[in-house]
């Protein structure tokens, strides 16, 4: 149970009944009651309250509390993370809108939905974390200044010979100086080269780009590698995800300074033991004896009727 008032558009948001901007956009169209009446974005929820969407009671839903889960996926370069509207223009990128999305690659969670952590652009690639726990989610967002990150860059180089440190540390980007930490060699051939670099906090892919490109260089992939501490598994292909372990999701909580849901027990009913299965066959048996019951009172009855007719026959010699 809630002992403090939440804003209400957070709440539904965070149990998977849709975005923030999205649960705004439906109590501005009456689509959310609160207790009767039409909410506003404003509007706080507090045990005792009633909340429906489109007629439809979702107080349980609010009130219940679920496993949290976060899934570690493997995006591919150019793969769309959601459905996006469809535009009206009849030939616009047809392709596109026919290309799986993640989220139409994930398990259905019950009860919620999958919520991304750390954007990413359809352009973009590597590791990408996602949770059923909205409040994970968001929190994990807000830090994003305070989650170190880790990329790798696929640049095209003047010569073998080319020295990473001669590349600076810092870069503007969206007229903001973006800082990393460090720029190191990982791999290729010629003049085709792959660096790692790392920051102290995230950032968007287009500013590791921006860290090379400022420099003349081309870069032709960026990788998302880390995030929050958590590695991209060398053993995952693309398009695919795994469960991160539960140990490391509670190392996201503390990092997220989250309380960790505790998953409500649900009653179940208890296995029917083999003695409840013979119940109804014991009563089968016990009516199959009544027919031989009544043929034995017969059998009595006949035999003594026939005692009576030879008592009778004797009487009568005499």
């Amino acid at each position: 149970m809630r002992e403090e008032s939440e804003r209400l558009h957070k709440l539904l948001a965070q149990h998977g009944l849709g975005s923030r901007r999205e649960v705004e956009k439906w109590m501005l169209a009456g689509r959310v009651l609160l207790n009767g009446r039409p909410a506003q974005p404003g509007d706080r929820y507090k045990d005792g309250d009633r909340v429906s969407v489109d007629g439809q009671d979702v107080t349980p839903r609010l009130r219940s509390t679920g496993k949290a889960a976060v899934l570690l996926y493997h995006k591919p370069q150019g793969q769309p993370v959601q459905r996006q509207p469809v535009q009206t223009q009849p030939d616009a990128d047809a392709e596109s809108a026919t290309e799986e999305t993640v989220m139409e690659r994930l398990p259905v969670v019950r009860g919620s939905r999958w919520l991304v952590i750390n954007t990413m652009q359809p352009g973009d690639s590597g590791l990408l974390m996602l949770t059923s726990d909205g409040r994970l989610a968001d929190a994990l967002r807000r830090r994003s200044e305070h989650i170190p990150s880790t990329y790798v860059a696929r640049v095209l180089v003047p010569t073998p010979e080319f020295d990473p440190e001669s590349l600076p540390r810092t870069t503007r980007f969206n007229d903001q100086a973006v800082a990393f930490e460090s720029i190191e060699p990982a791999g290729g051939e010629g003049t085709n080269r792959w660096f790692r670099v790392e920051a102290s906090h995230s950032h968007l892919r287009a500013a590791v780009r921006a860290l090379f490109e400022t420099q003349g260089l081309k870069v032709s992939r960026v990788i998302q590698l880390k995030y929050a501490g958590m590695e991209l598994p060398r053993g995952l292909p693309r398009g695919k995800h795994q469960p991160l372990p539960e140990h490391l999701v509670d190392r996201l909580y503390e990092l997220a300074d989250l309380t960790k849901p505790v998953p409500e027990m649900r009653r179940t009913r208890a296995p029917r033991v083999a003695a409840d299965r013979q119940r109804k066959p014991a009563k089968r048996s016990v009516r199959s004896s009544e027919p031989a019951e009544k043929h034995e009172r017969k059998e009595r009855g006949a035999g003594a009727s026939h005692k009576r007719k030879s008592t009778g026959k004797k009487r009568s010699g005499r």
